[in-house]
C-alpha cells in the first residue's frame, strides 16, 4: 500500500512551517524524516495519521497523560470495546463471558510475550505509567506501536532514554519488518542501520533521498561543494564584466576629452560611438544582473558560555560505601565513586540501573541509606533535564528569561534569538514549544546559571543534528566541569572525559580499568619478546 500526502502551504495554528510538502511513500519503507527544531516534524506525522486514521499508528511521545493507567492496560486501550470491558470486571465479574468472547485474555497474553522483548516484566506492565523510568516509558510506548499491527507506523523520537541494548533490539525490529515506517530522529547511528530513505524538511519544500544518513550526508556535502563551486565562478565573471563596464565607461570618457568642439565630423562620429557604448554598457549590466545569485550559506553560528571559575579542591564529589534502597529494591550496593578537579565525566548504564538517581544523589535531592557522601560546598551545579520537567510551560520564553536573570528585555530577546528563537516563539508559553526547543531554552538558562559544573541528563534527545553539533562545541568551550549521562554513541565518542558505568549496583572508572588492561598487555607483550630471564633479572632479546 502506498501513501500520498501533499500540502501547500504547510500550517499550523495559522502559520506556515513549510511552502510546499510532497512526499510519497511505498510499502516497507522505512524512512527517517530529519529536520531543525521547529520546522514541523511531529506536526507532519499528526498530519499523515489524521489522513490515514485506519491505517497507521502514531507513537505517543509524552506519556504524562497515560501517568495513572497500568502498562497492560495502556497497551490494552488500542481496542476501545476490550478495554472498557476490563474496567468493568472490577466491578462486574460476569462481564467475564464477554471478555473471553473477545480473546482478552489471549491478548493480555501476546502483550506479555511481546513486552519481555522490549524487556519489560509483567511486573513492569502492572505498575502505573508514572512510575516507570524513561526508558520503560518509551519501550511500552514503541510496544503499543508495533502491537497495532498497522499498515503504517509513525514513530517520534523511538530511541529517547533507550539504553544501547535496547536501541539494538529496535533496530533488529526495524530491520525484521515489512510495513512502511516512518520515524522522527535525530540519532545517526540508528538512522543509519534502520533507513531505506531519508527526508529533508526544510522551511521551503521537502525531499527524499534513498539511503541511509551517512549516504544523505554524502550527497548534501557535494551538493554544497557544487554550489559553492559555481558561486566562486559567478563571482570570477561578475569581477570580469564590471571591469569590462569600466573599460568601456573610461574609453567613451576619454573619447569625449579629445574630440573637438568645434569639428562636426568628430562630434558625428563621437555620438554614434556614446550610443554604441551605451547599448553595450546596458548588455553588461544586464548580464550583471543574470550572474547575481544568493551565496551559499554557510553555518556560522556557535553558542558559547561565559567564563567559569575552576574550585582549588582536589574532589568535588565522593562517594563513600553508598547503598541505596528504593521501594525494597537496591540500586546501590556499598558503591565507591569520585570527580576530580579539571576531570569531566561520562556516566552510562542501562536503563534502570541508576543513573536518574545517582543524578538526585549528587544534586542532594536525595540521601544514601548508607554511607557518605561528600559534595564541596562552594561547587555549583546547573542541570540540564531530559523531561524539560524545570520549565514553567505556562510562562513564556522570554518572561521565564527575565525573571531568572538580571538582564534588560532587549538583552534578553537578543540572546534567544543567538539561540534561533524567533520573535513570536519567545511571546508564546512554553507549552507551545517543540521538545527540541525547550531543551534548548533550558541551554540558554544554563548558560546564566553562573555553574561550575554542568550536569547534563540526555542533552541531544530532542536536538537536530546541526544543533548538537552546535551544543557540543558549546560544551566543549565550558571552563568549569561536565558530567554527562547519555547513551548517545556519537556524544560519547566526541566527549573527552572520565568514564564511569553502573553495573551491578556499582559504580566502576571503566577508563581506569582500560588503562590497566592496556598497561597489562603491553607488559605481557614486552615480556613475551624476552628470550631468558636469568636469576639475576638479566635478560636477552631476539635482537
Amino acid at each position: 500500500m502506498s501513501f500520498y500526502f501533499a500540502q501547500k502551504p504547510f500550517e499550523m495554528f495559522g502559520k506556515t512551517l513549510i511552502q510546499s510538502v510532497d512526499l510519497q511513500f511505498e510499502k516497507g519503507e522505512h524512512i527517517a524524516v530529519i529536520g531543525n527544531n521547529g520546522v514541523g516534524k511531529t506536526t507532519l506525522l499528526k498530519a499523515l495519521n489524521n489522513k490515514y486514521k485506519e491505517d497507521t499508528y502514531l507513537m505517543d511521545q509524552n506519556m504524562t497523560t497515560f501517568g495513572n493507567m497500568t502498562g497492560i492496560d495502556y497497551v490494552i486501550s488500542l481496542n476501545t470495546e476490550l478495554f472498557h470491558l476490563k474496567q468493568a470486571l472490577m466491578d462486574n465479574y460476569e462481564k467475564v463471558s464477554d471478555y473471553i468472547a473477545l480473546n482478552g485474555y489471549e491478548f493480555e497474553q501476546t502483550i506479555i510475550t511481546k513486552a519481555k522483548q522490549m524487556a519489560l516484566t509483567e511486573a513492569d506492565l502492572d505498575k502505573p505509567i508514572k512510575v516507570l523510568s524513561g526508558g520503560q516509558q518509551t519501550r511500552l510506548a514503541l510496544l503499543r506501536a508495533f502491537i497495532s499491527n498497522k499498515p503504517l507506523i509513525l514513530l517520534d523520537e523511538p530511541t529517547n532514554h533507550l539504553d544501547q541494548e535496547m536501541i539494538d533490539q529496535l533496530i533488529n525490529h526495524i530491520q525484521q519488518s515489512k510495513r512502511t515506517i516512518i520515524y522522527v530522529s535525530h540519532h545517526r547511528g540508528f538512522i543509519d542501520q534502520t533507513a531505506s530513505h531519508v527526508i529533508e524538511i526544510t522551511p521551503e519544500s521537502t525531499r527524499k533521498f534513498n539511503g541511509n544518513y551517512k549516504q544523505y550526508k554524502e550527497i548534501k556535502d557535494l551538493e554544497s561543494q557544487t554550489e559553492q563551486r559555481i558561486y566562486n565562478k559567478q563571482q570570477k565573471e561578475i569581477q570580469d564584466l564590471e571591469r569590462t563596464i569600466k573599460r568601456v565607461q573610461t574609453w567613451h570618457h576619454s573619447a569625449q576629452q579629445k574630440a573637438s568642439v568645434r569639428n562636426p565630423i568628430e562630434q558625428k562620429k563621437l555620438s554614434k560611438l556614446a550610443q554604441r557604448a551605451k547599448v553595450k554598457e546596458k548588455q553588461l549590466n544586464q548580464k550583471l544582473q543574470e550572474k547575481h545569485i544568493q551565496e551559499p550559506s554557510k553555518e556560522t553560528k556557535s553558542y558559547y558560555f561565559s567564563h567559569q571559575t575552576s574550585l582549588p579542591k582536589r574532589f568535588l564529589i565522593r562517594f563513600e560505601d553508598v547503598s541505596v534502597n528504593i521501594d525494597g529494591q537496591a540500586i546501590y550496593k556499598h558503591a565507591h565513586f569520585e570527580m576530580k578537579q579539571n576531570e569531566n565525566i561520562l556516566l552510562t548504564g542501562p536503563n534502570g540501573s541508576g543513573k536518574s538517581l545517582f543524578i538526585a544523589l549528587i544534586r542532594q535531592h536525595l540521601s544514601p541509606d548508607e554511607g557518605i557522601i561528600e559534595i564541596t560546598p562552594s561547587l555549583k551545579i546547573g542541570y540540564f533535564d531530559q523531561t524539560n520537567n524545570n520549565l514553567n510551560e505556562a510562562e513564556s520564553p522570554l518572561s521565564m528569561l527575565l525573571v531568572r536573570t538580571n538582564i534588560t528585555r532587549s538583552q534578553a530577546q537578543t540572546l534567544l534569538a543567538s539561540f534561533n528563537f524567533d520573535k513570536d516563539q519567545i511571546k508564546k508559553p512554553i507549552r507551545y514549544l517543540s521538545m527540541g526547543e525547550k531543551s534548548r531554552l533550558q541551554f540558554v538558562l544554563l548558560y546564566f546559571s553562573g555553574a561550575n559544573l554542568l550536569v547534563l541528563d540526555e542533552p541531544t534527545n530532542y536536538f537536530d543534528i546541526v544543533t548538537q553539533d552546535l551544543i557540543l562545541i558549546m560544551i566543549q568551550s565550558f571552563t568549569g566541569q561536565v558530567l554527562i549521562v547519555t547513551h548517545d554513541s556519537y556524544l560519547q565518542s566526541q566527549f573527552k572525559a572520565v568514564h564511569w558505568e553502573i553495573k551491578n549496583q556499582q559504580l566502576y572508572n571503566v577508563s581506569l580499568t582500560h588503562t590497566r588492561e592496556s598497561n597489562l598487555d603491553e607488559t605481557l607483550k614486552l615480556l613475551g619478546e624476552y628470550k631468558f630471564i636469568d636469576e639475576n633479572g638479566h635478560f636477552e632479546t631476539d635482537n
